[in-house]
């Protein structure tokens, strides 16, 4: 069962890769070989990814990647290389992540996807989320990780980006995670599992919340860019791994709070820094969680 992520990264320039993504002992990513920014967004989704990969003996994730730094030439060219890709790959989950989001070209990935791989499993963050469900896609989706911003504009069926639900930012004014997630469900606009990131961490299951992860309480990783990716990185892996969607976000919401705590977190930390505690926090914590140990500790 093999992950495949596709987004860019902000590069000016930066070439089409399709490869396996790894994290170096330094922790520096690589994709096919060559080295992408470590810093947030993608990278940071990637290399959380690869950590949890590493950890349950699976094979590494692939990623499509390309250059994009706002102009939507990277996200193009990846969607144009999607075809070969799917076929190259045979992933079992495929993950839209930091993109431009363009609805035509979305709408024709995921045809392409259901075509080529029919029995993949679709992810969205970013990006890849705004683009599915402002094109009508999202229940076709198994997984969507919004924060409370992005639960609004889900659960909204008139707006296609989050700027236009901003009095949702902050959580504010009467804000109900749990009765947004209902409604984006009830309206079509939500993946059937979705993760909506925030104070407390909601697992919201075709419109009702069927688990909740408040601990431990890390206020830092509210100020660390990329902490929700490695989030979406996680929940990625544990699917690809075979976890049961609920268990894989539970389980990913409870490592990328964990690694929060095992890092002492502070505002002036990276989401790298996040990605580096997790070896220890899977292996102290995972086989516990969900039962499933990793390779080395089954032998």
């Amino acid at each position: 069962m093999t992950l495949l992520v596709v987004a860019t990264y902000p590069v000016v320039g930066g070439p089409v890769l399709l490869g396996p993504a790894t994290l170096a002992a330094d922790g520096d990513l690589f994709v096919g070989g060559a080295p992408v920014p470590h810093a947030q967004g993608t990278a940071a989704m990637l290399g959380a990814a690869c950590a949890a990969l590493r950890h349950l003996g699976c094979e590494q994730p692939w990623a499509l990647v390309a250059g994009d730094v706002g102009r939507g030439d990277g996200t193009r060219a990846v969607f144009a290389a999607l075809p070969d890709a799917l076929e190259r790959v045979q992933p079992s989950v495929v993950a839209f992540h930091y993109l431009q989001p363009i609805m035509a070209l979305m709408r024709e990935a995921v045809a392409t996807v259901e075509r080529l791989v029919p029995h993949a499993t679709l992810v969205a963050d970013a990006g890849g989320m705004y683009a599915a469900k402002a094109a009508g896609l999202a229940p076709r989706f198994e997984l969507m990780t919004p924060d409370v911003g992005e639960v609004g504009f889900l659960a909204d069926p008139e707006v296609t980006h989050p700027a236009y639900v901003s009095r949702y930012l902050f959580g504010t004014g009467g804000f109900d995670p749990a009765e947004l997630a209902r409604l984006a469900h009830e309206r079509g606009g939500a993946a059937r599992t979705l993760i909506v990131k925030g104070e407390v961490d909601c697992i919201v299951r075709e419109g009702e919340v069927v688990a909740r992860v408040a601990e431990p309480v890390v206020p830092a990783l509210e100020a660390i860019g990329g902490t929700g990716d490695t989030l979406t990185g996680l929940a990625s892996a544990f699917l690809a791994a075979g976890f049961p969607t609920v268990d894989a976000a539970v389980c990913a919401a409870r490592a990328n709070r964990e690694a929060g705590r095992a890092m002492r977190a502070t505002p002036a930390m990276r989401a790298r820094d996040l990605v580096a505690a997790l070896p220890e926090v899977l292996r102290e914590n995972l086989c516990t969680w969900s039962g499933a140990c990793a390779a080395t500790e089954a032998v």
